[in-house]
């Protein structure tokens, strides 16, 4: 992957230079993966999918201590129990591991698919501001993925970060009125 991007630039620097000879190519890199975790709206993202998964969330706590209640009564109560009872008790105990269990993985599986969505949807939007910086900016080539090293005069994370800022600061006026 990283060859390919290399060999694209290199491909893409040659093609502009005899048409360009005398001005200089302006390249950056961008950190994806930061941006991803760092911006306001990854933020945001992230706090709105726990509150919306917070009451399943409270719902398996539930579950869980009712299932520790139950345990801890079989275990107390076993002597004074019959076999019939005590069997009776162990079955409830495992259909509400099963129950348990099968919610968990419910939730989780919504949760990866709207993780998976809120993701696109930053992804796109990270697209768009680092073309907005590099229009900006007026960068030929804006490089990202796959970097193993870059100097910090050409990384244009913190630019991207900074326009995400200043875009979720007026997205969030703009609601807020």
């Amino acid at each position: 992957m990283l060859k390919k991007i290399l060999i694209l630039g290199l491909v893409f620097m040659a093609s502009i230079a005899p048409a360009q000879a005398n001005e200089p190519i302006k390249v950056g890199v961008v950190n994806v993966g930061l941006l991803l975790e760092q911006s306001p709206q990854a933020k945001a993202a992230s706090t709105e999918l726990e509150r919306e998964f917070a009451p399943q969330q409270e719902e398996l706590v539930k579950l869980n201590s009712q299932l520790e209640k139950e345990k801890s009564d079989l275990q107390r109560n076993s002597l004074a129990m019959s076999e019939a009872q005590q069997a009776s008790k162990e079955r409830e105990i495992q259909m509400l591991t099963r129950e348990i269990q099968r919610k968990r993985n419910d939730v989780q599986e919504l949760l990866n698919i709207r993780r998976n969505e809120e993701l696109a949807k930053l992804q796109s939007l990270v697209n768009s501001a680092i073309r907005e910086v590099g229009t900006s900016e007026a960068y030929d080539l804006i490089l990202y993925e796959g970097i193993a090293y870059t100097n910090k005069r050409i990384d244009l994370t913190q630019a991207v970060l900074d326009y995400l800022s200043k875009d979720f600061e007026k997205q969030s006026s703009n609601f807020n009125r």
